[in-house]
């Protein structure tokens, strides 16, 4: 309890999962269904999903070591290995079950944050139903190598919005060599969202998202430092 390894190992946030009076949930019970579909998704993920599961992955920190490029230190009896923190969840595909690339008898042992240029120049934005104690809705921690205010390199991640802490890298790759105004804030968030799917009730989260993450683009942008 109150680890950073426990932070981003934090189980899916979804009621379907956390109720066991609902059988059909293929992450707790694997090939029951998912009753998330067809029943009250607002919480749920609008990337990375799949016809097996669409529950959100919850945490905050997570998407801080994306943006950052952090590296996890992974120790075990048979010794230790590191992976890049992007590398560490995956997304539910066939096997919502399985949500890390943890192997058994493995433990994190140590998060790693390299030194780069895009660190000195990092903000993290979270939008919530109410202003403490909630998980987000929406949120972007967005971390920004800018020269005479030109991107050379952006690093991008998305919380709240899908099944595992999610890179943007098609809004990455579309800042880079171009300025942060509004216009290309608002463009970088629609690529970002360009594979983005609602169910239902949570529809208005892929417009949400392209606000919090081109807002966080532009306040990023803008930082003194």
């Amino acid at each position: 309890m109150a680890s950073l390894g426990g932070n981003v190992l934090q189980r899916t946030c979804c009621n379907y999962f956390r109720d066991i009076s609902y059988r059909e949930c293929n992450k707790r019970n694997p090939g029951s269904g998912c009753a998330a579909m067809s029943g009250f998704n607002r919480m749920h993920a609008v990337l990375g999903g799949s016809d097996r599961c669409i529950a959100t992955y919850p945490g905050d920190f997570a998407q801080a070591l994306i943006a950052l490029e952090g590296v996890v230190e992974i120790a075990s009896g048979s010794g230790n290995r590191t992976i890049p923190f992007a590398s560490l969840h995956r997304k539910p595909a066939d096997t919502p079950d399985k949500e890390t690339n943890l192997r058994p008898g493995e433990m994190i042992a140590a998060f790693l944050i390299p030194a780069a240029n895009w660190t000195r120049r990092s903000l993290y934005l979270k939008v919530r139903d109410r202003e403490s104690y909630e998980f987000a809705l929406a949120s972007a921690a967005v971390a920004l190598d800018q020269q005479n205010g030109i991107v050379r390199a952006a690093r991008i991640a998305l919380g709240g919005l899908a099944t595992v802490p999610w890179r943007a890298v098609e809004a990455e790759n579309f800042l880079r060599g171009k300025t942060v105004n509004g216009d290309n804030a608002k463009a970088a968030a629609s690529a970002a969202f360009a594979d983005a799917r609602g169910y239902g009730h949570n529809d208005f989260k892929i417009e949400l998202g392209k606000r919090t993450l081109s807002r966080a683009l532009q306040q990023t942008a803008a930082l003194e430092i």
